[in-house]
């Protein structure tokens, strides 16, 4: 793919923030924006019912190795004692069973930011969308499209209607089909971490325990998505 072709792909900030991210050490800095919405489950729930998978095979992984596998497919960083009770979701074409082309996470209880320093602590029937990931190879056969539903179907039939997901303004590809199946945006997250201190700033309806921290895994800032 050239220059230009990755440009409208991911959009110039988008690209912009993959090339600082290489370039400047991660211990060193970071900045990240998050727009969260909140996804129309009702309306994620009849795609699934009025999807044809036949060629695709999608599946909840629960098994400890396959999950590890997802984790690092999805570039899944979030610390994994953290993460205990989330799901995973993968998706594979039926003819390739045993090549995962795409991924995700629904992240129930907590979802833990550790290297930006922040907690999102998630109410009793909130789920929060993480980690989408489809490889170069299955782009534009509408992977996620299939993916998204079946994860927000079973995430609602294990208790947890309310989907929320934190998508960067800046990946195109990403905000165009979050915001298709939202019914609102409720607020943003922005954070800055230079070396051990991170700030974090929040708004609309999503409320923060304190703005700065220095114990990123210890004593990280707490948010609550209403």
């Amino acid at each position: 793919m050239s220059l230009l072709q990755k440009l409208k792909s991911h959009g110039v900030l988008h690209s912009l923030e993959i090339g600082f991210n290489r370039v400047v050490p991660a211990w060193c800095f970071r900045f990240s924006v998050g727009t969260v919405y909140a996804l129309n489950v009702e309306h994620l729930n009849r795609r699934w019912d009025e999807s044809e998978c036949d060629r695709y095979a999608i599946k909840r992984v629960d098994d400890s190795a396959e999950r590890d596998e997802l984790r690092k497919i999805t570039w899944n960083s979030v610390p994994v004692d953290t993460t205990v009770g989330h799901y995973g979701y993968a998706i594979t074409r039926a003819d390739e069973p045993g090549k995962t082309i795409g991924g995700v996470w629904g992240g129930v209880r907590q979802f833990n930011e550790a290297d930006l320093g922040f907690q999102i602590e998630l109410e009793k029937e909130q789920a929060l969308i993480y980690c989408a990931y489809v490889a170069k190879e299955a782009r534009g056969e509408g992977i996620y499209k299939r993916l998204l539903p079946y994860a927000a179907h079973d995430l609602n039939s294990e208790g947890y209607p309310n989907l929320v997901v934190m998508v960067q303004p800046w990946n195109k590809a990403s905000t165009y089909i979050h915001r298709k199946h939202a019914t609102r945006t409720i607020g943003s997250v922005a954070v800055v971490r230079v070396f051990g201190l991170a700030m974090v700033f929040c708004t609309g309806g999503i409320s923060k325990s304190k703005t700065c921290t220095t114990g990123l895994l210890s004593a990280p800032v707490m948010i609550h998505i209403r």
